[in-house]
Order: C-alpha cells, then structure tokens, then sequence
C-alpha cells in the first residue's frame, strides 16, 4: 500500500468511526454529514470524497463488522492445536474484539430499517461471510482427520452461530450474567462443537 492510500484508509476509518459516535449520540436520522466531519476532525468534502451519503457509512460499518468478525476466526485458525484451554485463550481475545464491535452492532441495528438496505443483498452479504467463517474453521483436513467435510462445516458452522449469538447478546446487547466466568460454558459448548478437531 503506497503512503497516500494508506493516508485515505487512515481517514476512511476516521469518518466511520467519527460516524459511530455522531450515529450513537444524535440518531442516524438526526446525524449529518457535517456532524460526522466534525467529530472526524475533517471537512465536509472530505467525508463526501469517502461517503456519497451516510447509507453508504452504514454498509461500510457493516462491512468493517463482518471483517472484524472473519480476522477473529481466522485467529482461531491460526491456532496450532485446539483443545479447551487453547479455546479459552483465543475466545478471551475473541471478546476484546466483540467489545470493539458493540458500539457498530448498536448503530447498525438501530440504522438498518431506516436505511432499508435490500434484504436480498443483506442476506447475501450474511451467507458470504458466514461461508468465509466456516471455510476458515473447517478448510483444514488434517486437523478433522477423518471427520466427513459436510459434518466438520456443519461442527464449523454451528459453532460460529454459538459464539455469535452468545457474544453478540453479552457484548452488545449487554445482557447481564450471574455467574462468576460467563465464558466458562461457552467454551465447554464451543469445545463439544469442535470435538472431532481437538488435539489430545
């Protein structure tokens, strides 16, 4: 990446996460463009160079949660041998980006029905990246030895829906937990997903 690419991602980013803020503050209704540049600490111009309006920042935002999302699978991945205590340590980070991500998830999920974005172009988007995720997890014969590729995705994809789902309701969604590791469980379920894949 040449240095005046790497300056527009830089400023790129500054927007949308000056958009994050403006979006969870004022509404996404209620933002402007010059809210965002504002808090982006650049001129309106700028933020029109990179956005032509700020229904293309909310498909970017969800692009930016799906990339996060698929760098957390790839980390687990990348880990050499899997076993409950190399689970917990990856699901450990894999919460740190979660966190990350909450304040998107909220923007988003208040945004997505005002902007109207096409339900067959989200669900598209949904299948795409949920398909990377379980090719990441999965794509590795050696660690499924044996396990039949159908059922290794299906392991794959249900525990993708599991961590998901778990982290998207405590992280985001701030659901209060009672008990002292929430994580506890989730990495015994997650764990039982992978089993075939787990080293000794």
């Amino acid at each position: 990446m040449s240095l005046r690419e790497e300056q527009k991602n830089l400023t790129r980013n500054r927007v949308l996460d000056a958009a994050v803020t403006v979006f969870a503050e004022k509404s996404f209704v209620g933002a402007t463009m010059e809210d965002i540049a504002r808090a982006a600490g650049v001129t309106r111009a700028t933020v029109y160079a990179h956005f032509p309006g700020k229904n293309e920042i909310i498909r970017a935002l969800l692009v930016r949660v799906y990339d996060i999302s698929h760098e957390v699978y790839a980390a687990l991945a990348a880990v050499p041998a899997w076993n409950r205590a190399t689970i917990r340590a990856w699901l450990d980070g894999a919460v740190v980006r979660w966190r990350e991500m909450a304040p998107m998830i909220h923007v988003l999920s208040a945004a997505g029905p005002v902007v109207g974005i096409d339900s067959s172009s989200s669900r598209e988007h949904y299948m795409v990246a949920h398909e990377g995720y379980v090719s990441t997890l999965a794509g590795d014969p050696h660690r499924w030895r044996g396990t039949p590729p159908a059922v290794a995705r299906q392991r794959a994809l249900m525990a993708v829906l599991q961590l998901e789902s778990f982290l998207s309701v405590w992280t985001a969604g701030e659901w209060p937990m009672d008990t002292d590791d929430p994580l506890d469980l989730l990495v015994d379920a997650v764990a039982h997903l992978l089993g075939p894949a787990l080293s000794e």
